[in-house]
């Protein structure tokens, strides 16, 4: 029945509880400024486990197994490059390079094996440099028969036909024809050239007569002379047994052999002292690009880590290094300003200190770089630019070996060159010690203000001061590309003859 009273009926549902509060996370602490940003320690560089073999023809492996990913790769170095030109045919080992590969082989044309290629999507490339040549190709594991045999083929049996040759001389003719066009190329170009000086292969410059001077048997002949097997090193990397690599490699070059004395020694650099100041005219221009310098060193010198220290602080550090600071930022002379220590392998590489500067403060701002650079050798550096600079040298270094195969290549360009094995650990030990003693020591010992030399590319009639100011005289250089020379008939009586047959 109904209840009575008040209490007599049900009670009312309870109100649902709130779930308790979970507590506060815990928010992420946030770096004040960029400084306070703390990053963990770099890893250490590791060395993968290299297979070593010689070919039967002399032919040296260098072979990495890495299942990751189903592809491999491989890469030749030959010892040759364009230091080995003809004074005459100035570039002719990088038309040979060229058309190694476009030329196609006596069993395939160039465009043949393009189309074969893209099929695979792999590829097979070849090149010569100043002091190496590569032949390189890639290719997924399943294609790797076929591939290694287009690729043996190019280096074994190059075809240099004809119409991939007049092809590449053209476009080199283009290439002399617009070479003044840009003044950043013209800036970089002299400067080298007065450094390394005109006279040798280091300071070579090709022009129509070189090109045209060059033949299909000169391509041939240098081919012969370079690429045999004992000249050789072939790294490979990748999806593959090392044991049955051996195998395929060995086959595949087993019938080459074009035995060949051993190859020179690259011709050392001249060392020129003089310096100077040249000056190239271009009125088309309201911006002068400037280069100051003079040789640098070569990476196995023991001084070479400070050294690249140094040219960070001076200017490879951005906007933090002292000519970007003084000559960009406080000054404004300059949108592009930097510096650095160039090291080549097996010569010296250029020390250069560069500015593109409006015209009416060229002078002001190779002056304010002459004192940065002056400073650098008579004042310390500071505890934040070195350990700052230090950081900066290091880790651009560690992405050198940041994969496998970079390594791989690192060490065999090392071994071509004739460096210890453990020269990355080497490097790297010698930077983490420098000081700020070191970077004013090489400072002193290496940068000779009065070896400068100084190229300028610019509208002289607009500039703030005469370059004549900077204390030394001002070289014009005549940048006129010559033209080609017109061969010319010879008149002899027959031909005579026969030009008055032809009126008649």
């Amino acid at each position: 029945g109904g209840g009575g009273g008040g209490g007599g009926g049900a009670a009312p549902p309870a109100a649902p509880q709130a779930p308790a509060a979970k507590p506060a996370a815990a928010k992420p602490a946030v770096a004040a400024s960029y400084k306070d940003l703390k990053y963990p320690p770099l890893k250490e560089i590791q060395i993968p486990e290299v297979v070593t073999h010689t070919l039967a023809n002399g032919m040296k492996l260098y072979l990495v197994e890495d299942h990751t990913l189903p592809v491999i790769q491989g890469r030749a170095l030959i010892r040759t490059g364009n230091l080995f030109d003809p004074p005459d045919k100035i570039r002719l080992a990088d038309l040979t390079g060229a058309v190694l590969r476009t030329g196609g082989t006596t069993s395939k044309t160039g465009d043949q094996m393009d189309q074969e290629l893209e099929r695979m999507a792999a590829s097979v490339e070849a090149g010569i440099g100043e002091t190496s040549a590569n032949a390189n190709f890639f290719t997924l594991r399943e294609n790797f028969d076929r591939v290694l045999a287009i690729y043996a083929d190019v280096v074994m049996h190059p075809a240099f036909r004809q119409d991939k040759i007049d092809l590449h001389k053209n476009q080199t003719r283009s290439m002399i024809a617009r070479r003044n066009d840009d003044p950043a190329g013209i800036s970089r170009r002299e400067f080298a050239n007065q450094v390394y000086g005109r006279d040798n292969p280091y300071g070579w410059q090709q022009e129509y007569e070189h090109v045209d001077k060059v033949q299909r048997a000169d391509l041939e002949q240098f081919y012969r002379r370079y690429f045999f097997p004992g000249n050789v090193m072939l790294a490979v990397y990748g999806d593959f047994s090392a044991a049955e690599m051996k195998q395929k490699l060995e086959a595949a070059f087993k019938d080459w052999s074009n035995p060949q004395a051993p190859v020179p020694a690259f011709p050392p650099v001249k060392q020129n002292r003089k310096g100077g100041v040249y000056l190239i005219t271009k009125e088309d221009v309201n911006q002068t690009n400037v280069r100051m310098g003079h040789l640098g060193g070569v990476l196995k010198d023991e001084d070479y880590p400070a050294l690249e220290v140094m040219a960070d602080i001076l200017g490879g550090g951005g906007f933090r290094s002292r000519l970007v600071a003084r000559v960009r930022t406080k000054l404004g002379y300059a949108y592009s300003v930097g510096a650095r220590w160039g090291a080549n392998y097996g010569h010296p590489g250029l020390f250069l200190a560069t500015a593109g500067t409006k015209s009416d403060s060229t002078v002001k701002a190779i002056q304010a770089i002459q004192e940065e650079i002056g400073r650098l050798r008579t004042e310390p550096v500071t505890d934040a630019e070195l350990r700052t600079a230090k950081e900066t040298v290091v880790n651009s270094f560690v992405f050198n070996f940041d994969t496998r195969s970079k390594t791989l290549n690192r060490m065999m360009t090392y071994e071509y060159w004739g460096y210890p094995k453990d020269f990355i650990f080497q490097y790297k030990k010698k930077l983490e010690a420098v000081t700020q003693a070191d970077v004013q020591r090489v400072a002193q010992k290496y940068l000779k203000p009065d070896e400068m030399v100084l190229v300028a590319v610019g509208k002289a009639s607009e500039f703030d001061q005469p370059l004549a100011v900077l204390g030394r005289p001002v070289q014009p250089l005549d940048i006129t590309i010559p033209q080609p020379r017109q061969e010319k008939a010879k008149a002899d009586a027959q031909s005579l003859a026969l030009g008055k047959a032809v009126l008649a």
